[in-house]
């Protein structure tokens, strides 16, 4: 089974550091199928890995399409709100500090990325957390598929290929 964990990303602007995705949870999605909570609540590991993967595209970009955010830890998550099958989920992420070069990426030292994000659905705010994420080249994360990789993430942003 594969997930989608954004829908689309209607705003993001590299420069401040910001963007705004969109992650919708139909009901008849299979991940409500034998989870422990009521039958209609999104499990919060799939909230989390929707906040995640809005600030490894956040980084994405920022780098120039050169690096992914490769998610180290969640130092700090607080749920507010469940989220219910059929709501859409709106996911806001600002990078609120960098230790390291994007421009200049070279092993063994990584730049390191805080996040903070939050996430609210019709209902209400349903989540706010602090990110660290790895800033790791895309052939060293995905060794040939990389430009695939890269393919997909262009056309999830809404964007073709506007590498230099």
């Amino acid at each position: 089974m594969r997930y989608r964990f954004l829908d689309r990303v209607p705003a993001i602007d590299a420069a401040a550091g910001t963007i705004t995705a969109v992650k919708n949870f139909p009901r008849t999605a299979d991940y409500y199928d034998g989870t422990f909570r009521g039958e209609s609540e999104v499990p919060g590991s799939l909230i989390l890995e929707a906040v995640a993967a809005t600030g490894s595209f956040l980084l994405l970009v920022r780098s120039g399409y050169t690096a992914l955010g490769l998610l180290l830890k969640v130092s700090r998550a607080k749920f507010l709100h469940p989220l219910r099958a059929g709501e859409r989920l709106r996911t806001d992420a600002r990078i609120t500090g960098i230790q390291g070069d994007l421009g200049a990426i070279v092993a063994p030292e990584f730049p390191i990325a805080e996040v903070h994000a939050s996430a609210e659905s019709e209902s209400g705010a349903v989540v706010t957390s602090v990110m660290l994420f790895a800033c790791l080249p895309m052939p060293l994360i995905f060794g040939e598929r990389h430009q695939s990789v890269l393919d997909d993430s262009l056309e999830l942003l809404g964007l073709r290929d506007v590498r230099p």
